[in-house]
């Protein structure tokens, strides 16, 4: 049993004895306390503090109540809880403000927590963003550190109401794990599914005007948004969570093909409903469908025209397009940047149109290593930036862009987490980066993703690690392979040495062969 201090919103406190402690920690989220608790003898006070603002403070860390599920027994009640760390009180706060253009990281750190009593550290060095025409804001204090994670391509931690940002938490070379020594049975999973060799991008898009007869100003139309969207109806399926061609949700379809026209958007639902203005039919192209009340919708489409649209439905039917009047949403949001880009053309009996051809500033192919070694080429959906004007700088964003590895995801079915093994003091840490050496000899650098620590000895209760080893440079992995492959050789080599005799490789001797056989050992023995 642990004792863990608890504090009701009314500022009562008390302490619960606890068992079956655990505390889950992950890169970029919220830590999350779970136990359960009989609500009997002195934890029977404890029930009566189970309610909204709850706090459990372990390790000096604060987590507020986010599930209570108490199951009745014989005599008393079984409690088992969950609780979020208070960082996530971010998600209790609305900016309404919003800032776009170049801006400094401290910048949108003080719109996230401006009037609140949330306060930031930055660790790192970190240059000003160019968000272009979008925006950063009108959002949840969650939602706007989500943004700021994705646009700096940083790290964060929480110590209470203190967020840390740095380009990349956590230690260097921490921990070594060996197969059968402090450790066994470590496998792997390579998930190639997602791995693409090519890559085409466009910089930003040159001013897309054509002048009518009548001095009014035309923009392109809208059929290349429309085709677009169209094109992966029937193809990619419905994957919660998801966001790309091989699997999206929702909201990842629509953050997908609003960041492949330049206007920055990402998930969830809440976030996205919050990037324009509220419209009421008749829709038009571009504008997003929302289902459930504005602060808590649940689902997201693309307005096709006024009376059609495409979305990602559900697993049994993936990306599908439908009329709108078949499930009628229950607002929608025009995005100002993508209407923009999608006015309809103005023409008149006394006025004509030239639509011009979409331009760049510049346009580049990224092409892996890998191609040159063999491996074919599988192109990824083109890249498209807001800001990138030269030739440059928009291959090294296709080369950081490109997914051209496995996603690679070690576990083990047990760890000993005690004391030293190997001479070596393991540091076990969200972040932290170490070696561990799989039953073919190889050494593989991996980096902690979860770790989801017990904190007392309850029989049964396991301390877990997810090691993923998400490799940015094809050429590592190229590397890796190729160790593995030489080690194998030389395992195989070894064998062949030692000449194994099998039971298959003794001769089988007829029944005169064993005869004379006896014969010439008992000749030899007599003349010794």
């Amino acid at each position: 049993m642990l004792g863990i201090p608890i504090k009701d919103y009314k500022g009562n406190e008390a302490v619960v004895l606890a068992y079956a402690v655990s505390v889950t920690d992950t890169i970029n989220s919220f830590p999350t306390l779970s136990f359960s608790f009989n609500a009997t003898g002195q934890n029977l006070q404890i029930e009566g503090m189970i309610g909204p603002d709850t706090t459990f403070t372990v390790n000096g860390q604060q987590y507020h109540l986010t599930t209570s599920n108490p199951v009745p027994n014989a005599s008393y009640r079984v409690y088992a809880i969950t609780a979020t760390h208070i960082g996530y009180d971010l998600h209790g706060v609305y900016q309404a403000m919003t800032l776009t253009g170049s801006q400094s990281l401290k910048a949108c750190l003080d719109l996230m927590t401006q009037g609140t009593s949330f306060k930031y550290q930055i660790d790192d060095d970190f240059s000003d963003h160019d968000f272009g025409t979008e925006t950063i804001g009108n959002g949840h204090g969650d939602d706007i550190l989500s943004a700021i994670a994705q646009a700096w391509a940083c790290e964060y931690w929480f110590d209470n109401q203190t967020v840390h940002i740095a380009k990349t938490i956590g230690d260097k070379d921490s921990f070594v794990f060996v197969d059968r020594v402090n450790t066994t049975s470590i496998s792997f999973n390579e998930d190639y599914s997602n791995m693409f060799t090519a890559i085409h991008g466009y910089g930003k898009q040159n001013d897309q005007e054509a002048t009518n007869d009548d001095g009014t100003v035309t923009t392109t139309n809208k059929s290349d948004f429309i085709n677009y969207a169209k094109s992966f109806v029937g193809k990619v399926p419905y994957v919660w969570g998801g966001s790309s061609t091989s699997g999206w949700d929702c909201s990842g379809f629509v953050a997908y093909v609003y960041n492949h026209y330049g206007v920055a958007m990402h998930q969830p639902t809440t976030y996205e409903e919050y990037q324009g203005s509220v419209v009421s039919p008749p829709y038009q192209t571009g504008d997003m469908l929302f289902w459930g009340a504005r602060g808590s919708t649940y689902h997201v489409a693309l307005a096709l025209d006024s009376n059609t649209l495409v979305m990602a439905a559900n697993e049994q039917r993936g990306t599908v397009i439908q009329s709108i009047s078949a499930w009628p949403p229950d607002f929608g949001i025009r995005n100002s940047s993508m209407s923009a880009k999608l006015q309809d053309t103005t023409t008149s009996d006394s006025s004509t149109t030239t639509d011009l051809p979409v331009t760049y500033t510049c346009e580049a192919d990224y092409i892996s290593p890998l191609v040159a070694k063999g491996v074919s080429k599988r192109w990824d959906s083109p890249y498209t930036s807001d800001t990138i004007t030269d030739e440059t700088t928009l291959e090294n964003a296709l080369k950081a862009q490109l997914h051209d590895y496995p996603d690679v995801q070690y576990t083990m079915s047990w760890v000993n987490f005690k004391g030293k093994a190997l001479n070596f003091d393991n540091n076990i840490k969200v972040g932290n980066t170490g070696w561990i050496r799989d039953r073919y000899g190889t050494d593989v650098s991996v980096r902690i993703q979860s770790y989801t620590k017990y904190l007392d000895d309850q029989v049964g209760s396991n301390s877990t690690i997810t090691f993923g080893n998400k490799i940015f440079d094809a050429s590592i992995w190229d590397n890796r392979s190729q160790q593995l492959a030489d080690t194998q050789s030389m395992i195989k080599k070894e064998i062949q040495r030692m000449n194994v005799v099998r039971s298959d490789d003794v001769p089988t001797l007829t029944e005169k062969e064993v005869a004379n056989l006896e014969q010439y050992v008992g000749s030899n023995d007599q003349t010794k």
